[in-house]
C-alpha cells in the first residue's frame, strides 16, 4: 500500500505568515501574514495548497477590505492592525507557509465580515441570494 503524502492541516480562518511570492506592481508579494479562506474540506493534510487572502499593515479605503485588529487574532497573533485584501487572494502551495501565528476564534464577528468581503469581490451576491432562498424553500 502505498503512503499518502501528508502536507500539514490548517483551518479557514488560520492567520498564517506565507510567501506570496514575488507579483506584479499592486498585488501583495513576499512574505506576509494572510488569513486561510478555502474551506476546512479542502484544507486537509492530504491537499498540499490553500487559498489564502494577504493582510498589510498600510491600510487603504477600500469596499471590500476589512480591518484586522491585533486583538481580533487569538495565538501569536498580529503586530499591527492589517487589512484584508480579498483582491490579491491567491492559492499557494502549503510548503510556502512559514509558520501559523494564530486563528480567528469561531465567535468573532469578524469571520462573517471576511466571508462577505469575498462575496462582494467575487460578485457573488446574487448566487448567495439564490442559495438562501433554495435553502428556505427546502425547510433546511
Amino acid at each position: 500500500m502505498k503512503n499518502k503524502k501528508s502536507y500539514g492541516k490548517y483551518n479557514k480562518f488560520d492567520v498564517v505568515y506565507a510567501d506570496f511570492g514575488r507579483n506584479p506592481h499592486g498585488v501583495e508579494g513576499g512574505v506576509r501574514p494572510g488569513v486561510i479562506v478555502s474551506c476546512d474540506a479542502s484544507n486537509h493534510d492530504g491537499a498540499p495548497q490553500v487559498s489564502i487572502v494577504p493582510l498589510s499593515s498600510k491600510l487603504k479605503k477600500n469596499p471590500v477590505h476589512v480591518i484586522i485588529h491585533p486583538q481580533d487574532v487569538k495565538g501569536y497573533g498580529l503586530s499591527k492592525q492589517s487589512d484584508f485584501m480579498p483582491e490579491d487572494m491567491q492559492t499557494i502551495p502549503k510548503r510556502n507557509i512559514r509558520g501559523k501565528s494564530g486563528f480567528i476564534p469561531e465567535d468573532s464577528v469578524l469571520r462573517e465580515e471576511i466571508d462577505r468581503a469575498i462575496i462582494r469581490q467575487l460578485d457573488l451576491m446574487d448566487v448567495a441570494r439564490k442559495m438562501v432562498m433554495e435553502e428556505v424553500a427546502n425547510g433546511q
